[in-house]
């Protein structure tokens, strides 16, 4: 230092200040360069590490892949237990879709040390089909038997080929026999696990909090270290629970939630703080449904042609599920929702002229008031449509755009609104409405079976048309059945084109799921969402932090 010091100042005053000049600069280049080399040989890549705390709407009651029904259940489901899929070395189908054999992972084991094995698939499945669960999954695995091959290889029995069968497996999470095998399933409800599961899954039960009066207030849970899978980035992971949205959304403006979903248009208006928006495109869709045995006017297909003429889906899903400059879901023509599988377009005509032509070529007059009416059998029948909605803002919204549209081509709309309870509990149960505007979830597989074919016309079937059309019948019952890819595409082809045409229903746009989340959440790859939980299944690849590695 003492010869650097000796060197500097035997520099002559201009030398002296042309160095203090150049070093900086010299020393800022070097140092450019440096980082220049270090990001060409270098990458950047997901790190572990991080808490993150998501909000939801809900209280968890069963966390239980046998019992669990509502989103909060099964999004935890998702994240503490393993399904077959993830425990499976191979699953293989036979030829004519009837057997299909399973061979598991070797070394798997529970999160508290016990060994996983066939005979806790086997296990889960009986359980799921035993009446005292009352598992929602007990309609799936009907005619299904399961039986084992060894410690490691299971077998599943069909009665009838299925087409859809792979889309339960990969919905069949498991339970651990060694805990429930003692347990009536009857009782399954009143177990511990229900709160403090033991799954497999790559996140693990920690703890949880609640209040004096019963209401769980938070949940959390951890990477498990000895997943077999992918190992997840966040660390921890916290659940902080809502009675409302409202609620909700407060929570995340004041930053105590990093993130939310089930989100509508006027939700994401309320958020004060900066947040990334990712849109899932799910299979759920919404439609004025017609019950045609309780409206005259409706059994006319010209009427009901008419109706779906005048409805502008653009200008409606702009309207009702717009957000941040744009729609955040799709219009919707058919029984099968843009992006979800056997998707195919179908003709559709939107003209206020069309629905008028239809209407006068069919009898149906304007009087002074502008409505109309035709004489049937001596008898003036007004055109008035009776509109059940559940009392959801943007369903309510819908249905006010839907009474003035259907008003320029004449028809009266009477809307009544109701809790979302009340029309379930008895106006879908007892097929009690003329038009009711409602939604459907198809599922992963796209089955229209359970929304469309005749024998599910009356509760607790979800046919809310009560359409019943033999053709359609055959069409949805052989495609579910039917192992031949291209040939299955073809039949839900058919009978989506055949529901359409004779508009049964006004179907009217498919919701995207919205997820918000503060901008530090990274590695969210939104695709199509078969149900709102399965998000959980992405949560392992999701992360907060980086490092940079050689490439």
């Amino acid at each position: 230092m003492q010869i650097l010091k000796k060197i500097f100042f035997a520099l002559t005053r201009k030398e002296r200040i042309a160095f203090l000049i150049a070093f900086p600069v010299a020393l800022a280049s070097f140092i450019a360069v440096f980082w220049i080399l270090v990001f060409q040989s270098t990458k950047v890549i997901p790190a572990p590490g991080g808490d993150y705390t998501e909000g939801m709407v809900g209280q968890p009651e069963y966390v239980n892949p046998v019992t669990a029904v509502s989103a909060t259940d099964l999004s935890l489901v998702k994240i503490i237990y393993s399904n077959i899929y993830d425990i499976a070395e191979k699953i293989d189908g036979s030829a004519d879709g009837r057997t299909w054999t399973v061979r598991l992972k070797e070394n798997l084991h529970w999160q508290d040390g016990e060994k996983l094995t066939s005979d806790d698939v086997i296990f889960t499945v009986r359980a799921i089909q035993d009446r005292d669960a009352r598992s929602p999954l007990y309609q799936s695995w009907q005619g299904v038997a399961v039986n084992r091959v060894s410690e490691l290889e299971l077998q599943f029995s069909l009665a009838n080929p299925y087409a859809f069968f792979n889309d339960h497996l990969k919905d069949l999470y498991i339970v651990p026999k060694h805990l429930f095998a003692s347990t009536p399933t009857a009782n399954w409800r009143l177990s511990d696990y229900n709160l403090k599961p033991i799954g497999s899954g790559p996140y693990e039960f920690g703890s949880y909090e609640k209040h004096a009066d019963g209401v769980i207030s938070g949940y959390h849970v951890g990477a498990w270290e000895d997943y077999f899978g992918q190992k997840a980035l966040i660390q921890r992971l916290n659940i902080r629970f809502f009675a409302e949205t409202t609620d909700l959304v407060k929570s995340f403006n004041s930053g105590h939630v990093d993130g939310m979903g089930g989100l509508s248009a006027g939700d994401l208006a309320a958020i004060e703080r900066p947040y990334d928006l990712s849109a899932w495109r799910t299979p759920s869709y919404y439609a004025v449904f017609f019950n045609q045995s309780k409206s005259l006017p409706l059994q006319d297909s010209a009427v009901r042609t008419a109706l779906d003429a005048a409805v502008d889906r653009n200008g409606l899903v702009m309207a009702v599920l717009g957000a941040q400059g744009g729609p955040e879901g799709k219009p919707q023509y058919g029984p099968i929702p843009e992006d979800a599988p056997y998707f195919v377009p179908t003709p559709a005509t939107t003209s206020v002229d069309f629905a008028n032509s239809m209407l006068d070529d069919a009898g149906w007059k304007a009087g002074s008031d502008g409505f109309r009416a035709k004489t049937i059998q001596k008898i003036s029948v007004p055109l008035v449509v009776n509109l059940t909605v559940p009392k959801i803002d943007f369903l309510l919204k819908t249905a006010d755009i839907l009474k003035s549209s259907w008003g320029k081509i004449g028809v009266k709309v009477n809307v009544s609104a109701d809790t979302s309870e009340n029309i379930v509990g008895t106006s879908i149960k007892n097929r009690d409405y003329e038009s009711l505007l409602f939604g459907n979830i198809l599922g992963p597989s796209s089955d229209l079976y359970a929304f469309w074919n005749s024998t599910q016309r009356f509760s607790p079937g979800l046919n809310l048309a009560i359409y019943n059309k033999p053709g359609v019948d055959s069409l949805i019952s052989s495609a579910s059945q039917n192992i031949n890819d291209a040939s299955r595409a073809d039949q839900f082809a058919r009978a989506e084109k055949a529901i359409a045409s004779d508009h049964p229903a006004v179907f009217l746009y498919s919701p995207d799921y919205l997820y918000v989340t503060d901008k530090s959440v990274r590695g969210i790859t939104p695709q199509f969402l078969p149900d709102s939980s399965d998000r959980f299944r992405q949560v392992p690849a999701w992360y907060l932090n980086t490092a940079r590695v050689l490439k």
